[in-house]
C-alpha cells in the first residue's frame, strides 16, 4: 500500500515537474524582477530566501478604495546563493559596500510570518548573513538593472549545510504519524486477507474484519441508501463533486500566485481579466452552498424524525453530534498530523520553496494546531496565521452545525413558533456580516490581491472577518434549514409553492440580483467607492446573499420538478461515488499540493497550460489518495467508533 501510494505520487509529481520545466523560460518584464532565484542545484553552501523592501514610489501607495489586484512593486523575493554573493563582492571595496548597505525602515503592510515562529534560527541567520545579503542585493540592483534605488533586505530562511536547524524533525510527532500509518496498513492487510481467504463466517462478520476489509468498504462505497430523502436528494453527492473541483481550481490559482515566477506580469494580466475576476468572486458562493446542503439535509431529517411525535430528548441531539465527530475527526486529525510532520518524513527533500510551504506550515501548526483540534481556527484573532488553512471551513461548518442543533431544539420545543424563529434567524444572518463590513470599512466583495496571496491571505481583513467565521456564514446554514422546511411542507402537502406569490417574487428578484452582481463584480477594481457608505454596505448585502438565494431556489426547484438531464448526470453512479470522496479530498488536497509544489522547479514560468496541468494533476492525485483514505481511514475508523459508541449488535448491519 505504501509502495503503491509512493509510486503514484512520484510519477504524477514527476510529470508535473517535467511539464513546468518543458516550456521555454522567459525573463520578467518588470524591473527589478519581483522574483529572482540563483540556481539552488549549483549552490553548494548556504542558500537564502531574502525579502527586499524598496522605498515605495507614489505610484506604489494606494490611497483610494478600489481593489488593487497586482503585486507590490516595492516588495521583492529573491533566492540568493551565499557563495555567489561572496564572489561578487570580493572585488567591491569596503567603502562601496558601506554605501550599498541600506538600513531598515518601517513597513506599513504585512509581508511575512512573524519571527517568533523560528526566532532562534532567524537571529542566527541574521548575525551570519544579514549584512552580506543587504549589500549583495543592492549591488545586483545597481549592476544588473542600473538602479540607484536601494532596498532593505531581510532573510526569511536559509538552507545550509553549516547551519543546522533545531532538532524538530523526526521527533515524537513524526514517530506517532509513522506508527499510525503502520497500524492502519497492518490492519487493512490483515482484515482483507481474512475476508478473502477465511471460511469462518463469524470471523468474516467480526467488527475488525468488517471494518478494515478493503473489499467490504469498496462495496459500501458504491451502495446507495434507500430512504426517501436520499432518493429526492441523490444528486447532492454529484454536486459536492463539482463544487470540490471548483475549490481545487481556486486553490491551484492561489498557490500558483505564491510560486516564485519568471513572469509575474502574466499573473497580473490574469488578475485583470474580468472573467477570471468573476470566477474567483464566486468563491463565497461555493462555500455558502455547501452550508446550504448541510442545513437542508439536517432540517429534512430532523422534521422526518420529529413527525414521530416523540417527547423532547437531548439524547437525539447528542447522537447527532457524536455521529458527526466520528465521521469528521479521523481523517481531519490524520492529515493535520501529516501537515505537522510532512517536511521530516522519510524521502521528503525540502526545496527552497518547500521550506516556506512545508517547514513554515509545520512551525505554525505546532503553535496554533490546538485551535484546529477545537474547531476555533477560523475566528479572527491577533495571531492570524492559520494552521491547515483549508480547515477554516470545517471549523465554520462545525460551529454552524452546533448552532443549527440549538435552533432545531427550539423548534422542537416551540413548533408553533417555527416561522418566527426561521424569519428572525434569516434577518440576523444578513445583518451581522453587513454591520462588520460597514464598521470595519471593508470592500463590498471578496478582494483578489496577488500581494495578499504571498502570505496565504493570513493578513487580509476581509478573509479574517467575513469569509472565515461561522457567524458570518450563517446565511448559508439558515437558508438550507429553510429549504429543508419547505421540502418537508411540500412533501406533506401542507404548502404549495407553485401557487405562492411570495415564492414567485423571490425567484424573479433573485435572477435580477444574480445578473446584477455578476455584471458589476469588476466595478470595484476600476472605480472608487467609499467603504463606509450605505451604498457599499447595501451592495455587500446583495453580493453576500446572491449565491445563497440562487442555490436555495435551485434546490427548491429540484424537489418541485422531475429531474432533467443535468440532475440525472449528477445522480449517476460515477458522480455519486466521487461525491462520497469529497470530504477526504477536501481535507487532503492542500497537504498534497504543498508536497507537489516542493518538487517543482524554481522559479517557474507561468502559463495557462501549466496552471491547467497543475490543477488536473492535483485533482487526479487528490482523488486517488481520497479513495485510499476512504478505504483505509474514513470508513474503517468510522465503523469501529460507531460500534463502540452505539448499539454493538446492529451497527455493522446498518452500515
Amino acid at each position: 500500500m505504501v509502495t503503491f501510494r509512493l509510486i503514484v505520487f512520484l510519477l504524477l509529481t514527476g510529470c508535473l515537474k517535467w511539464a513546468f520545466a518543458s516550456f521555454d523560460a522567459s525573463e520578467s518584464a518588470l524591473v527589478p524582477p519581483l522574483f529572482r532565484y540563483d540556481s539552488y542545484e549549483h549552490c553548494r553552501a548556504s542558500f537564502c530566501s531574502v525579502e527586499i523592501h524598496l522605498k515605495p514610489n507614489a505610484a506604489d501607495v494606494v490611497t483610494n478604495s478600489r481593489i488593487a489586484a497586482g503585486f507590490r512593486r516595492n516588495h521583492l523575493e529573491w533566492g540568493v546563493c551565499v557563495a555567489n554573493c561572496e564572489a561578487e563582492l570580493a572585488s567591491v571595496s569596503k567603502q562601496s559596500q558601506q554605501q550599498l548597505y541600506y538600513p531598515e525602515f518601517s513597513i506599513d503592510y504585512p509581508h511575512n510570518y512573524p519571527a517568533h515562529y523560528w526566532k532562534d534560527r532567524v537571529e542566527q541567520l541574521n548575525s551570519k548573513y544579514a549584512t552580506l545579503m543587504n549589500v549583495c542585493v543592492n549591488n545586483r540592483l545597481q549592476r544588473d538593472y542600473n538602479l540607484t534605488q536601494r532596498g532593505y533586505s531581510s532573510i526569511q530562511y536559509c538552507l545550509s549545510s553549516d547551519l543546522s536547524e533545531q532538532p524538530v524533525g523526526r521527533d515524537w510527532w513524526t514517530i506517532a504519524f509513522l506508527a499510525i500509518v503502520f497500524i492502519l496498513i497492518v490492519s487493512v492487510f490483515a482484515a482483507s486477507a481474512l475476508d478473502l481467504f477465511t471460511k469462518d463466517a463469524q470471523l468474516k462478520d467480526s467488527v475488525f474484519v468488517s471494518s478494515f476489509a478493503v473489499r467490504q468498504n469498496w462495496v459500501r462505497l458504491f451502495e446507495q441508501p434507500k430512504n426517501e430523502i436520499y432518493r429526492d436528494f441523490s444528486y447532492i453527492d454529484g454536486l459536492r463533486f463539482l463544487i470540490n473541483i471548483y475549490t481545487l481550481i481556486i486553490h491551484c490559482l492561489l498557490v500558483s500566485a505564491i510560486l516564485p515566477q519568471r513572469n509575474p506580469e502574466q499573473f497580473e494580466k490574469m488578475s485583470q481579466n474580468p472573467l477570471i475576476r468573476i470566477f474567483i468572486s464566486l468563491t463565497p458562493v461555493s462555500v455558502q452552498n455547501f452550508l446550504v446542503i448541510t442545513g437542508m439535509l439536517q432540517m429534512a431529517n430532523f422534521l422526518k424524525d420529529h413527525q414521530k411525535n416523540q417527547p423532547f430528548d437531548t439524547s437525539y441531539f447528542r447522537s447527532k453530534i457524536i455521529n458527526r465527530l466520528i465521521r469528521l475527526l479521523p481523517v481531519y486529525y490524520f492529515y493535520l498530523l501529516l501537515t505537522i510532520t510532512s517536511d521530516s518524513l522519510p524521502g521528503v527533500v525540502v526545496s527552497p520553496v518547500g521550506y516556506s510551504i512545508l517547514t513554515g506550515e509545520r512551525y505554525i501548526c505546532r503553535r496554533h494546531g490546538w485551535k484546529n483540534l477545537l474547531f476555533v481556527n477560523n475566528l479572527p484573532e491577533t495571531d492570524t496565521e492559520s494552521c491547515f488553512l483549508q480547515g477554516w471551513y470545517l471549523a465554520a461548518d462545525q460551529q454552524l452545525f452546533l448552532g443549527s442543533l440549538v435552533l432545531l431544539a427550539a423548534i422542537w420545543k416551540f413548533p408553533k413558533k417555527i416561522n418566527f424563529l426561521l424569519s428572525m434567524m434569516a434577518v440576523v444572518s444578513i445583518i451581522i456580516p453587513a454591520l462588520i463590513v460597514h464598521n470595519l470599512k471593508l470592500a463590498a466583495m471578496i478582494p483578489i490581491r496577488l500581494s495578499d496571496f504571498r502570505t496565504m491571505q493570513y493578513y487580509q481583513p476581509w478573509f479574517n472577518h467575513i469569509y472565515q467565521p461561522g457567524y458570518t456564514n450563517m446565511n448559508g446554514a439558515i437558508a438550507g434549514i429553510i429549504v429543508g422546511y419547505l421540502y418537508h411542507q411540500s412533501k406533506t402537502k401542507q404548502l404549495n409553492l407553485r401557487e405562492s406569490r411570495v415564492y414567485y417574487l423571490i425567484r424573479q428578484s433573485t435572477i435580477l440580483i444574480v445578473i446584477f452582481i455578476l455584471g458589476t463584480s469588476n466595478h470595484f477594481y476600476q472605480h472608487d467607492l467609499p467603504r463606509s457608505s450605505l451604498r457599499n454596505t447595501f451592495y455587500f448585502m446583495l453580493y453576500n446573499n446572491h449565491g445563497t438565494l440562487g442555490g436555495s431556489l435551485c434546490f427548491i426547484s429540484c424537489f418541485l420538478n422531475p429531474p432533467g438531464i443535468f440532475r440525472r448526470i449528477l445522480s449517476s453512479q460515477l458522480l455519486i461515488t466521487l461525491g462520497k470522496l469529497s470530504y477526504c479530498v477536501y481535507v487532503l488536497h492542500v497537504p498534497l499540493l504543498r508536497l507537489m509544489i516542493n518538487y517543482l522547479p524554481t522559479p517557474v514560468t507561468v502559463t495557462y497550460p501549466k496552471i491547467a496541468i497543475l490543477c488536473t494533476g492535483l485533482a487526479v492525485i487528490s482523488y486517488i489518495f481520497g479513495l485510499i483514505t476512504y478505504l483505509v481511514i474514513e470508513q474503517p475508523i468510522r465503523l469501529i467508533l460507531k460500534y463502540w459508541c452505539f448499539d454493538r449488535k446492529n451497527i455493522m448491519k446498518q452500515d
